[in-house]
């Protein structure tokens, strides 16, 4: 499937480049499209959606180191399962002028929120991301980043409550 995906590049470079995410983040595009749909057929589906949706607007990613582009590349992942959710359900999705699923209210919601992900600083986004999106425990984030569980889970509270603050700053979460 990858060269078909490639084929569709104009350059070495961003052959190079695409592999390189589609290597990284295939596995995960799968899990986050399973988990939603609990097909495994509709989760390869999305996920061949997906990446023709990164394909169609490369240009955005290609400035992006690769271990930075998980936030985008999960929300891509799950507009995509939702979509085909909705289709497999019968409910026919908005359609934007591109012809692409124009996202929920939720799945906006959602796309908000990881936009807000990538504004936290390096040090917390990492275990962040380790911790939420990839689902390591606090002994294998320790183990990989060379750190004591202790300031594996210091990191985690301060940067959910980072988050958390830019959040509210941006008004997404409304007090209750």
């Amino acid at each position: 499937m990858l060269i078909y995906y490639l084929q569709m590049l104009d350059t070495p470079e961003e052959k190079v480049r695409f592999e390189q995410i589609y290597l990284k983040y295939r596995g995960l595009m799968y899990r986050v499209a399973d988990s939603i749909l609990h097909n495994r057929q509709d989760a390869e589906d999305a996920v061949h959606n997906a990446f023709l949706k990164i394909i169609k607007k490369f240009s955005r990613f290609q400035n992006t180191p690769a271990q930075d582009l998980a936030p985008q590349i999960v929300v891509i992942a799950r507009n995509e399962g939702i979509s085909l959710l909705r289709k497999r359900k019968g409910d026919a999705p908005l359609e934007e002028q591109d012809g692409l699923a124009e996202p929920s209210e939720a799945v906006s919601d959602y796309h908000a929120l990881v936009d807000s992900f990538t504004r936290l600083p390096q040090t917390y986004r990492a275990v962040m991301e380790m911790k939420l999106l990839l689902g390591y425990s606090d002994g294998e984030i320790a183990a990989k980043l060379g750190l004591s569980k202790s300031a594996v889970s210091t990191r985690v509270s301060r940067g959910r409550q980072m988050l958390r603050d830019i959040v509210e700053q941006e008004g997404f979460l409304m007090e209750a």
